[in-house]
C-alpha cells in the first residue's frame, strides 16, 4: 500500500469516528496491493477471489499469478517458457489439474501372476497387457474396457510373455517372450489382428529375450541373435529385417536378411527401437531457414544428406548428359510447333541454386514455351515450391525473378553451358542440350543476353565455401536405436545407427556361422559395423520409449556406485543406486536436454517400461506406484498407486487424459482425468 496515493491519504487524515473500516481494509487497496495477496493464495482460493468481483477478476486472471502458482505448485524450473500452443498459464494450471489421468476408473484381475507390459494401439482404441503366466490380452479402450482377445501364444514353451507393440496402421501384433533353458532365447510371435481376427502369422528366435524387437514399417519388423564367445568375453550380434507375413508372393524373395553386424564385448544388443526423423529434420531446417545447417543437426546426420546429395549430383550429370544426346534444333526439326515444344520440355534440364534454406537445393524448371500461358504456370509451380520450404509469400516475386535472371544470364556459347557464379561458392550450370544435325546449342525459347551480371541478386545466396546445400530430402530418414555395452556386462550404452533398407530385397551372402568357424577364438579380426553415435550414460539402462514426433528419446537409468571407473568389476553387474533418473536426448542434435526425477527401484529391477503423447511422458517405478510427467515443463503431476512393483505405464495416445498401469499384484488399472470422472458420476446419476 502506497501511504502517498491520494486516496489512501484521505482515509488516514478523517477522524476515527468518520472510519468506514470495510472501505479502508478491502476498496482503497491497489491492484499492486491485490496481486502482492493474491499471490499468497492456493490455486483454488485464487480462482474463487475471481468470483468476487470484476475488478478482483481482471487481478486474479493475470498471467503472472497463474505463471508463478504453476512453477511454484509443480515444482517448475523459472526459465521455462509456457508450452507451445498453449492460451494461458491459467488453462495449462486447469489442465494439470483436470484432465491429467490419476483417478482410478477400473480394476481388472484377468491375469494370474505378475503383468510386465502394456501398450496402446497407434489410434488408441485398444490396448495389450503382457505376462508372467504366458498370456496376452487385448482390451477396448472404451468403457467398460472389454476383453477383445486372449491367447498363449507359444503355451507351455514360454515362461513369460513380456511386450508388445502394434504396428503403425494398427493391422498386426508384434508379441515378445522368453523361453525356459539356459541360452536365454526368446521369441517374436506376429499377429494379424485386420479385420478384428488374431492369427499368428510370423515366429521368429530371439537371443538374448529382452531384444523384444519393434516395427521398421507396417510390413517388416527388426529382431536380433547374439553369438557369445565367453572365454574372450566377446559377442556378435546380427539385427535382422524381417517380414511380418509368411505368405510371399515372389518365392525366390526371401522373409529376413541381416541389416547390421555388431561386436559387443561385454554386452548385447536388446531393448530394440526405430526412431523415424523424416518430419521432425524437415520442420527443424524449414523453421530456421537463416541458419547454418551445421549448427541446427548433429555430424551424423549432416554427413549423411551431404553423402546423399553427392549422389543426387551424380545422377543428374547422367540425366543432363542423356538430355544433351539426342537434341534437334529448331532450324534442323521437322516437327510441328506444338510436337517441338513437348519435346524441349522433355529435354529441359535442372539447376541448383544455393538457396537460403540452406538444406535443399532448389530444382524448378524454366519456362520452355512461348506462350504467356506456360509462363504463369511455371511462375506459379515456383512460388509453390519455395512456399513449401518456408519462403514467404512476399519473398517469391523477387525469388522467382532473380532465378530467371540467373538462368538466362551469362550464356557461354562455347562451353554449351549458362553458369551463374556466386561469391565463395562454386559454380553451378544449367547443361543445354546439342543438336545433333548442327552442333549447336539448343537455347531455351525466351534465353537472350538482356540480363547483366551486376542486376543478379545473390542475397538469397549462402556465403561459404563450406556450406552443403542437399540436393533432395530422404523420402524416409530413420534411426536404429538399441541397448548395448563395452566396459561392463549390464546395459549402460544407447547404439544409434541410420537405417538404409525398408525390406528385404538386399540379401547378405555370408553366413554367420562361416564367419565363426573361420575366427572361432577372437571375434576382433572380423569386419563388423560400427554405431553411427553411442551415448553413454553413467548407469544401467531400465527402459527407452520415444516422443510421438520420434525426436525425443526418454531412457529410464539408474546410476552406478563406484568412486572411480577402476571400481567396476567387468565381471559383475556393478553397484546401482535406488534412485531412478529419466535422461531426455534430443535425437536431432544428440544432446540431452532434461533429467526427470521421482521414480525409484528398490531391488534388481530387471525394466520399467515407459510411454509417452503429446502432452506426458510416463513411467513404471518399484516404490509400488507409477508416474507421470509433464514432457515440457518436466515436472511430475501424477502417481497411479499399486500394492506392488508397477511395471509399465502407458498413456493413450489419442486421449491425453487416459492411462492404463500394470503391477506385479497381478492388477491392471484404467485411470482416468479428474474432469472425466465427474463427467461419468453425472451420466451415471442421469441414467
Amino acid at each position: 500500500m502506497n501511504i502517498n496515493d491520494p486516496c489512501v491519504r484521505d482515509v488516514y487524515d478523517r477522524p476515527n469516528d468518520q472510519l468506514d473500516y470495510q472501505m479502508v481494509s478491502w476498496e482503497i487497496l491497489t491492484n499492486d496491493c491485490l496481486m502482492e495477496i493474491f499471490q499468497l493464495l492456493s490455486y483454488k482460493d485464487l480462482a474463487r477471489a475471481g468470483q468476487v468481483c470484476r475488478r478482483w477478476k481482471s487481478v486474479a486472471d493475470l498471467e503472472f499469478l497463474w505463471e508463478c502458482r504453476l512453477k511454484q505448485d509443480y515444482n517448475v524450473k523459472r526459465e521455462i517458457p509456457l508450452r507451445s500452443g498453449a492460451v494461458c498459464w491459467k488453462e495449462e494450471y486447469e489442465r494439470l489439474v483436470d484432465r491429467v489421468p490419476c483417478v482410478e476408473l477400473k480394476k481388472i484381475e484377468e491375469h494370474s501372476d505378475e503383468v510386465f507390459h502394456v501398450s496402446f494401439s497407434n489410434n488408441g482404441l485398444m490396448f495389450c497387457t503382457c505376462s508372467k503366466d504366458t498370456y496376452v490380452k487385448v482390451y477396448n479402450a472404451d468403457s467398460p474396457f472389454d476383453i477383445v482377445f486372449s491367447s498363449q501364444p507359444r503355451g507351455n514353451y514360454w515362461t513369460c510373455a513380456q511386450m508388445s507393440r502394434f504396428s503403425p496402421c494398427d493391422t498386426q501384433l508384434l508379441v515378445s517372450g522368453s523361453r525356459p533353458g539356459r541360452e536365454q532365447y526368446g521369441e517374436i510371435v506376429i499377429y494379424s489382428i485386420f479385420g478384428g481376427t488374431f492369427s499368428i502369422q510370423a515366429r521368429v528366435r530371439i537371443r538374448p529375450y529382452d531384444v523384444m524387437g519393434t516395427w521398421l514399417n507396417e510390413s517388416h519388423f527388426l529382431s536380433a541373435r547374439a553369438h557369445p564367445n565367453y572365454g574372450r568375453r566377446q559377442c556378435l550380434c546380427e539385427v535382422f529385417l524381417n517380414k511380418s507375413g509368411q505368405k510371399v508372393v515372389d518365392p525366390q524373395q526371401p522373409n529376413a536378411t541381416r541389416s547390421f553386424l555388431f561386436r559387443c564385448d561385454f554386452g548385447t544388443v536388446s531393448y530394440l527401437h526405430v526412431a523415424d526423423l523424416t518430419k521432425p529434420l524437415r520442420q527443424v531446417v524449414q523453421r530456421n531457414v537463416s541458419k547454418d545447417v551445421k549448427e541446427l543437426l548433429h555430424y551424423i546426420h549432416y554427413k549423411h544428406l551431404q553423402k546423399l546429395s553427392q549422389s543426387y549430383s551424380h545422377n543428374e550429370q547422367d540425366t543432363c548428359t542423356e538430355y544433351r544426346k539426342g537434341s534437334v534444333c529448331e532450324a534442323c526439326s521437322v516437327q510441328t510447333s506444338a510436337e517441338r515444344n513437348a519435346k524441349r520440355m522433355e529435354m529441359m534440364s535442372l539447376t541448383k541454386f544455393n538457396s537460403a534454406t540452406n538444406c535443399f537445393s532448389l530444382h524448378t524448371k524454366t519456362s520452355q514455351g512461348n506462350t504467356e500461358e506456360s509462363t504463369e504456370v511455371d511462375e506459379h509451380d515456383t512460388r509453390r515450391l519455395l512456399k513449401s520450404f518456408g519462403i514467404q509469400k512476399a519473398d517469391t516475386d523477387s525469388f522467382t525473378k532473380t532465378y530467371h535472371a540467373q538462368v538466362f544470364s551469362n550464356v557461354a556459347s562455347d562451353q554449351g553451358s549458362i553458369s551463374t557464379n556466386h561469391p565463395g561458392t562454386s559454380s553451378t550450370s544449367l547443361m543445354l542440350p546439342v543438336c545433333e544435325v548442327c552442333k549447336k546449342q539448343v537455347l531455351p525459347d525466351g534465353a537472350n543476353q538482356e540480363f547483366a551480371a551486376s542486376e543478379i541478386d545473390t542475397s538469397l545466396a549462402t556465403s561459404t565455401v563450406e556450406e552443403v546445400t542437399f540436393a533432395s530430402f530422404p523420402a524416409r530418414y530413420k534411426l536404429f536405436l538399441c541397448f548395448t555395452g563395452s566396459r561392463v556386462c549390464v546395459h549402460h550404452q544407447i547404439g544409434v545407427k541410420i537405417l538404409h533398407q525398408e525390406d528385404c530385397s538386399k540379401v547378405v551372402e555370408e553366413d554367420i556361422s562361416q564367419m565363426l568357424s573361420d575366427h572361432p577364438d577372437d571375434y576382433s579380426r572380423l569386419d563388423v559395423d560400427t554405431w553411427d553415435h553411442v551415448f553413454e550414460l553413467p548407469g544401467q539402462c531400465v527402459g527407452m520409449t520415444l516422443s510421438p514426433c520420434n525426436r525425443y528419446l526418454y531412457v529410464n537409468m539408474r546410476r552406478f556406485i563406484c568412486v572411480s571407473e577402476g571400481d567396476i568389476m567387468l565381471d559383475d553387474s556393478p553397484p546401482v543406486s535406488k534412485e531412478v533418473e529419466m535422461f531426455v536426448y534430443d535425437l536431432i542434435t544428440m544432446k540431452r536436454v532434461a533429467i526427470l526425477t521421482g521414480h525409484n527401484a528398490e531391488s534388481d529391477v530387471f525394466f520399467l517400461h515407459l510411454s509417452s503423447n503429446e502432452y506426458y511422458v510416463a513411467s513404471g517405478s518399484e516404490d509400488d506406484r507409477g508416474c507421470i510427467w509433464d514432457r515440457h515443463y518436466q515436472a511430475c503431476v501424477a502417481s497411479l498407486h499399486h500394492d506392488k512393483v508397477v511395471s509399465c505405464v502407458a498413456v493413450n495416445p489419442r486421449d491425453t487424459s487416459m492411462a492404463v498401469s500394470v503391477s506385479d499384484d497381478n492388477k491392471v488399472k484404467i485411470w482416468g482425468s479428474k474432469s472425466f470422472h465427474k463427467k461419468m458420476k453425472h451420466e451415471r446419476l442421469i441414467t
